[in-house]
């Protein structure tokens, strides 16, 4: 339960730490211009993509009750986070770890979109269980009331509809 409450309160800070870790990590191991350009176009965007996942996976009321994210969330969210880390360094292997960036923020986006709908459909049906068990009805529809509440004993709210009409006797 540490780790997962642990990684609940990082994704926050990791929205506005990752993106400046780049532009750290090209302070001290980056060099080149064009390297430069590259952070300053993938800074925001990352910073972007890092808070939609965040609010994504905040979205889900189980995670904002135990203030702790599920175990799949723990795995996608690491795996993202530390190949930015990893990108970070700007060494032989960056194109790889830039390639595995945005694979692993894809995976992080639709695994917690996957279990934002799982939670909301969850949910949907207990609400739906239980008006049902308040409206006295069963998971098939209302109950019946019995025969006799059925009959009508007072006829003052009867509508009748007389037609008249014509019959055309000219044949």
């Amino acid at each position: 339960m540490f780790l997962r409450r642990a990684v609940y309160y990082w994704q926050l800070a990791a929205v506005l730490l990752l993106p400046l870790w780049l532009f750290v990590g090209w302070g001290i191991w980056g060099g080149s211009a064009w390297t430069f350009l590259g952070v300053v176009v993938a800074a925001p965007i990352l910073f972007v993509a890092l808070l939609i996942v965040t609010l994504v996976i905040y979205g889900r009321a189980e995670v904002r009750d135990s203030n702790a994210v599920s175990w799949i969330d723990v795995a996608t969210i690491a795996a993202w986070h530390v190949s930015i880390i990893a990108f970070g360094f700007f060494g032989a292997t960056a194109s790889m770890f830039a390639v595995l960036t945005v694979v692993f923020g894809l995976t992080a986006f639709w695994v917690a979109l996957w279990e934002l709908v799982r939670s909301v459909t969850r949910r949907a049906k207990e609400t739906m269980r239980e008006f049902e068990k308040m409206a006295g009805g069963t998971a098939h529809g209302p109950v019946s009331p019995p025969r006799e509440e059925r009959r009508r004993t007072d006829t003052a709210d009867e509508i009748f509809v007389v037609y008249e009409g014509r019959e055309d006797r000219s044949a």
